[in-house]
Protein backbone atom coordinates (compact mmCIF):
# COMPACT_ATOMS: atom_id res chain seq x y z
CA UNK A 1 0.00 0.00 0.00
CA UNK A 2 1.20 3.92 -1.10
CA UNK A 3 0.97 6.67 0.88
CA UNK A 4 0.29 8.47 -2.93
CA UNK A 5 -3.22 8.53 -4.20
CA UNK A 6 -4.22 8.31 -7.58
CA UNK A 7 -7.40 9.26 -8.93
CA UNK A 8 -9.56 8.62 -11.96
CA UNK A 9 -8.81 12.75 -13.32
CA UNK A 10 -4.84 11.44 -13.26
CA UNK A 11 -3.08 11.98 -16.73
CA UNK A 12 -1.17 8.88 -17.49
CA UNK A 13 1.41 7.77 -20.10
CA UNK A 14 2.58 4.78 -20.77
CA UNK A 15 6.54 4.21 -21.77
CA UNK A 16 7.46 0.73 -22.30
CA UNK A 17 11.17 -0.89 -22.62
CA UNK A 18 9.50 -3.67 -25.08
CA UNK A 19 12.56 -6.07 -25.72
CA UNK A 20 12.88 -5.96 -21.51
CA UNK A 21 9.57 -7.34 -21.21
CA UNK A 22 9.68 -9.64 -24.64
CA UNK A 23 12.85 -11.26 -23.18
CA UNK A 24 11.44 -11.38 -19.61
CA UNK A 25 8.54 -13.43 -20.90
CA UNK A 26 11.06 -15.73 -22.73
CA UNK A 27 13.42 -16.33 -19.61
CA UNK A 28 10.25 -16.94 -17.33
CA UNK A 29 8.28 -19.20 -19.53
CA UNK A 30 8.53 -22.43 -20.20
CA UNK A 31 6.33 -22.48 -23.51
CA UNK A 32 5.88 -19.79 -25.74
CA UNK A 33 3.52 -17.22 -25.05
CA UNK A 34 2.81 -13.74 -26.22
CA UNK A 35 2.05 -10.74 -24.41
CA UNK A 36 -1.15 -8.58 -25.10
CA UNK A 37 0.57 -4.83 -25.12
CA UNK A 38 -3.31 -3.38 -25.35
CA UNK A 39 -4.47 -5.04 -22.76
CA UNK A 40 -1.53 -4.72 -20.64
CA UNK A 41 -1.76 -1.05 -20.85
CA UNK A 42 -5.49 -0.69 -20.03
CA UNK A 43 -5.36 -2.61 -16.92
CA UNK A 44 -2.26 -0.63 -15.64
CA UNK A 45 -4.25 2.72 -16.30
CA UNK A 46 -7.11 1.37 -14.96
CA UNK A 47 -9.75 4.11 -15.32
CA UNK A 48 -7.31 6.56 -15.54
CA UNK A 49 -7.06 9.08 -18.53
CA UNK A 50 -4.05 7.58 -21.08
CA UNK A 51 -2.74 10.22 -22.68
CA UNK A 52 0.29 8.13 -24.66
CA UNK A 53 1.27 4.92 -24.87
CA UNK A 54 5.19 4.97 -25.90
CA UNK A 55 6.72 1.71 -27.14
CA UNK A 56 10.53 1.46 -27.37
CA UNK A 57 12.55 -0.97 -29.38
CA UNK A 58 15.89 -1.21 -31.89
CA UNK A 59 15.49 -2.66 -34.60
CA UNK A 60 17.52 -5.57 -35.92
CA UNK A 61 18.40 -4.89 -39.24
CA UNK A 62 20.79 -8.14 -39.82
CA UNK A 63 18.16 -10.72 -41.03
CA UNK A 64 15.17 -9.99 -43.41
CA UNK A 65 12.85 -12.04 -41.84
CA UNK A 66 13.11 -10.56 -38.09
CA UNK A 67 13.26 -7.13 -40.19
CA UNK A 68 10.00 -7.84 -41.44
CA UNK A 69 8.11 -9.92 -38.72
CA UNK A 70 9.51 -6.47 -36.34
CA UNK A 71 8.08 -4.17 -38.74
CA UNK A 72 4.67 -6.24 -38.84
CA UNK A 73 4.62 -6.20 -34.82
CA UNK A 74 5.53 -2.71 -34.23
CA UNK A 75 2.84 -1.37 -37.16
CA UNK A 76 0.53 -3.80 -35.38
CA UNK A 77 1.04 -1.99 -31.83
CA UNK A 78 0.66 1.17 -33.42
CA UNK A 79 -2.85 0.41 -35.07
CA UNK A 80 -3.61 -0.32 -31.64
CA UNK A 81 -2.92 3.25 -30.25
CA UNK A 82 0.63 2.93 -29.38
CA UNK A 83 3.57 5.26 -30.33
CA UNK A 84 6.60 3.00 -31.41
CA UNK A 85 9.87 4.93 -31.07
CA UNK A 86 12.14 2.67 -32.74
CA UNK A 87 16.20 3.13 -32.82
CA UNK A 88 18.04 1.33 -35.49
CA UNK A 89 20.89 0.66 -33.52
CA UNK A 90 21.53 -2.48 -32.67
CA UNK A 91 24.94 -3.82 -32.48
CA UNK A 92 25.34 -7.79 -32.30
CA UNK A 93 22.75 -8.45 -30.21
CA UNK A 94 22.73 -5.67 -28.10
CA UNK A 95 20.31 -2.92 -28.80
CA UNK A 96 21.95 0.60 -28.50
CA UNK A 97 20.04 4.01 -27.25
CA UNK A 98 16.82 2.51 -26.72
CA UNK A 99 17.18 3.22 -22.86
CA UNK A 100 18.19 6.47 -23.08
CA UNK A 101 15.69 7.63 -26.11
CA UNK A 102 12.85 6.37 -23.26
CA UNK A 103 14.53 7.89 -20.26
CA UNK A 104 14.25 11.56 -22.81
CA UNK A 105 10.80 10.80 -23.20
CA UNK A 106 9.79 10.45 -19.81
CA UNK A 107 11.89 13.68 -18.65
CA UNK A 108 10.82 16.06 -21.16
CA UNK A 109 7.29 15.11 -21.03
CA UNK A 110 7.00 15.23 -17.03
CA UNK A 111 9.37 19.21 -17.12
CA UNK A 112 6.75 19.80 -19.55
CA UNK A 113 3.79 18.88 -17.23
CA UNK A 114 2.40 16.56 -19.99
CA UNK A 115 1.15 14.05 -17.31
CA UNK A 116 0.79 13.50 -13.59
CA UNK A 117 1.76 9.38 -13.69
CA UNK A 118 4.15 7.66 -15.42
CA UNK A 119 3.69 3.85 -16.21
CA UNK A 120 6.88 2.43 -16.77
CA UNK A 121 7.13 -1.17 -17.96
CA UNK A 122 10.22 -2.52 -17.21
CA UNK A 123 12.87 -4.09 -14.73
CA UNK A 124 15.57 -2.38 -16.07
CA UNK A 125 17.83 -0.73 -13.51
CA UNK A 126 19.27 1.83 -16.21
CA UNK A 127 15.39 3.98 -15.77
CA UNK A 128 16.44 4.60 -11.76
CA UNK A 129 18.08 8.15 -12.86
CA UNK A 130 15.21 9.27 -14.81
CA UNK A 131 12.32 8.21 -12.41
CA UNK A 132 14.25 10.39 -10.15
CA UNK A 133 14.01 13.13 -11.44
CA UNK A 134 10.43 12.61 -12.95
CA UNK A 135 9.52 12.21 -9.28
CA UNK A 136 11.22 15.58 -8.58
CA UNK A 137 9.18 17.06 -11.20
CA UNK A 138 6.52 16.46 -9.06
CA UNK A 139 5.44 13.12 -10.90
CA UNK A 140 4.22 9.63 -9.86
CA UNK A 141 6.06 6.70 -10.82
CA UNK A 142 4.71 3.20 -11.58
CA UNK A 143 6.53 0.33 -12.92
CA UNK A 144 5.39 -2.66 -13.79
CA UNK A 145 7.96 -5.40 -14.28
CA UNK A 146 8.27 -9.20 -14.07
CA UNK A 147 9.69 -10.57 -10.67
CA UNK A 148 12.78 -12.33 -12.33
CA UNK A 149 14.12 -9.42 -14.63
CA UNK A 150 13.07 -5.97 -11.80
CA UNK A 151 16.27 -4.59 -9.99
CA UNK A 152 15.73 -4.43 -6.08
CA UNK A 153 16.70 -0.78 -6.63
CA UNK A 154 14.09 -0.19 -9.92
CA UNK A 155 11.40 -1.49 -7.05
CA UNK A 156 12.27 0.65 -4.46
CA UNK A 157 12.47 3.57 -6.46
CA UNK A 158 9.11 3.24 -7.99
CA UNK A 159 5.90 5.30 -5.95
CA UNK A 160 4.20 1.84 -6.64
CA UNK A 161 5.08 -1.08 -7.84
CA UNK A 162 3.24 -4.09 -9.69
CA UNK A 163 4.34 -7.38 -10.94
CA UNK A 164 3.50 -8.79 -14.09
CA UNK A 165 2.82 -12.63 -13.06
CA UNK A 166 -0.35 -11.14 -11.74
CA UNK A 167 -1.84 -9.56 -14.16
CA UNK A 168 -3.49 -11.90 -17.45
CA UNK A 169 -1.36 -10.34 -19.81
CA UNK A 170 0.04 -13.92 -21.81
CA UNK A 171 -1.55 -16.09 -24.05
CA UNK A 172 -0.32 -19.53 -24.98
CA UNK A 173 0.42 -19.96 -28.59
CA UNK A 174 2.04 -22.75 -31.20
CA UNK A 175 4.34 -22.38 -33.61
CA UNK A 176 2.40 -23.91 -36.97
CA UNK A 177 5.13 -26.88 -37.07
CA UNK A 178 4.49 -27.70 -34.30
CA UNK A 179 0.61 -28.36 -34.11
CA UNK A 180 1.05 -29.69 -37.41
CA UNK A 181 3.56 -32.29 -36.20
CA UNK A 182 0.99 -32.63 -33.23
CA UNK A 183 -1.75 -33.75 -35.77
CA UNK A 184 0.47 -35.89 -37.65
CA UNK A 185 1.76 -37.47 -34.74
CA UNK A 186 -2.15 -37.84 -33.33
CA UNK A 187 -3.33 -39.20 -36.85
CA UNK A 188 -0.45 -41.99 -37.26
CA UNK A 189 -1.68 -43.29 -33.90
CA UNK A 190 -5.43 -43.46 -34.36
CA UNK A 191 -4.60 -45.65 -37.90
CA UNK A 192 -2.39 -48.00 -35.99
Amino acid sequence: MSIITNNRESRVMIFIDLRNIVSSVAMTQSFPFKTDFYSLARLLAGQRNVLAAYVFDGTMGDDEDSAARTRKFHDYLRYNGFRVVERNSVEGREQKEVDVAMACEMVVHALKDNYDVAIVISGDRDFVPAIQHVQSAGKIVEVAAFRTSASEELRRTADKYIELESLPILTMFNKVEDVTRIIITDEEETSE
